[in-house]
């Protein structure tokens, strides 16, 4: 319910802002016409719904830690759709239709309009056709078009004029002449203008200031996924929780200096000295991780993800820790931390692998199995028959010849892995009567 509610934090706050913005203007403007108004409150609206991306963009901890990364960034992808709809219709009806929008006239308007215009539709179509799935996913064209022509990096960079666009707004507004005599308006709006972008700036300059970690160790454990042993520069160990992400930036290497999230695979109880992660080679930046050498240096935002919280970690109750490819980082990470703890909890570790090749860390699944009664692993391949393993998917019929049919009922249940894995496991656990309440899921679509 609470997880449910916090969905619409950042619609409420755009629509308060909102509010007491028309609160303000209405004191003192007698808008007239019905056009006016709606003009003049769907230009508000839309201001208010980019302070509000703008809030979300800085990953405010206090949300993220119970919302979670993914459904924020859902949050501000759905929002990003509502906003060309009532941008659209404020400057339709300002300008009196698309004819005076494309001829340039801004005698009812201002330069500041149009660069705030411009720079919004840049950052428009990078979010929803490059940087967020929420919306092309629904496409395979749109989805292959993303994977050919749009790069992630390049465009992260067009996504950045968000800021310039609400600064152009901002004093946009400023040339208004009915806003412009509104000292409460004005006031109001510049308010929540400072704490936005203020907020924005202050996130930037902490993440320049983020400590180095250096990569003191590489190995390939599969043909595909890159194993970083990093050690910080200055002694100080990243904070984390087994079980979470964090957004991993190269500051001195051949490969992109965007940050990417991936899952830590190491338990903290063996990071007093290096931190772990995998990483698989799946996309535009991580195709250049052969690149990547010893003593390079990264930086590491975060952590995120709620994926193993504090009343879990306490609980005695019995685990699934079920997984599909590299989605078996997090996995890794809460599994090492029951081992370092001396567990007694009843662990199943289910993983979904396509190809032999994909297989690693299996001499410490056994040794594992062989310390500890109450752990188990169960294995499956879906891209070839493997001696000794299942072949197919994690399904109710795996899971009832594993003999874990029980755990439906008793366990708490924790996810990882790509899309479709995720949609089965879904499925899987909906079907059998699993509740929201033993159920952790990770998911990466940001």
């Amino acid at each position: 319910m609470k997880k449910n509610l916090l969905k619409w934090f950042f619609p409420m706050l755009a629509v308060l802002m909102f509010g007491s913005l028309i609160w303000a203007l209405l004191r003192e403007f007698n808008p007239g016409t019905a056009q006016v108004f709606f003009s003049t409150a769907t230009g508000v609206l839309s201001y208010c719904i980019m302070l509000s991306l703008v809030l979300i963009a800085v990953r405010p901890k206090m949300i993220e830690k119970e919302l979670g990364l993914t459904e924020m960034y859902e949050v501000h992808g759905w929002m990003a759709m509502a906003l060309p709809i009532t941008l659209l219709i404020h400057v339709t009806i300002r300008w009196s239709g698309w004819e005076r929008i494309l001829s340039l006239d801004i005698s009812d308007t201002s330069i500041w309009g149009y660069v705030g215009l411009l720079t919004l539709f840049v950052v428009m179509f990078t979010g929803i056709f490059v940087l967020s799935d929420t919306f092309i996913q629904k496409s395979n064209k749109l989805l292959k078009l993303k994977e050919t022509y749009f790069k992630r990096n390049r465009h992260l960079w067009l996504h950045r004029l968000a800021i310039v666009s609400v600064i152009a707004i901002h004093f946009h507004l400023y040339n208004v002449i009915y806003i412009r005599n509104n000292i409460v308006f004005r006031g109001l709006a510049t308010s929540y203008t400072v704490i936005a972008l203020g907020w924005y700036f202050i996130y930037k300059i902490h993440l320049a200031r983020l400590p180095k970690y250096k990569i003191v160790h590489i190995e390939k454990p599969t043909p595909t996924i890159y194993k970083f042993h990093l050690k910080p520069e200055n002694g100080e160990m990243v904070n984390y929780e087994a079980g979470q992400y964090a957004f991993f930036r190269f500051v001195d290497s051949s490969v992109s200096s965007e940050a990417h999230p991936f899952s830590l695979s190491s338990a903290p109880e063996h990071s007093r000295e290096v931190v772990e992660v995998m990483i698989k080679e799946s996309g535009d930046f991580t195709n250049n991780l052969d690149q990547v050498e010893i003593d390079d240096r990264l930086t590491i935002e975060g952590p995120y993800g709620n994926y193993y919280p504090e009343e879990e970690k306490k609980a005695e109750t019995p685990m699934v820790l079920l997984s599909g490819g590299i989605g078996v980082t997090p996995n890794l990470s809460v599994l090492r931390h029951e081992i370092a703890v001396n567990s007694n909890r009843r662990i199943a570790f289910v993983w979904g692998l396509d190809v032999e090749d994909d297989l690693m860390h299996l001499d410490e699944l056994k040794e594992i199995a062989e310390t500890f009664p109450n752990f188990s692993y169960h294995l499956i391949f879906s891209g070839e028959e493997v001696p000794g393993y299942p072949f197919g998917f994690i399904d109710h019929d795996f899971i009832q010849k594993e003999g874990l049919e029980e755990l439906y009922d008793t366990a708490n249940w924790h996810v990882c892995g790509p899309p479709p894995m995720l949609a089965a496991a879904k499925g899987l656990l909906t079907d059998n009567n699993v509740t929201d309440q033993q159920t952790f899921i990770e998911e990466f679509a940001f």
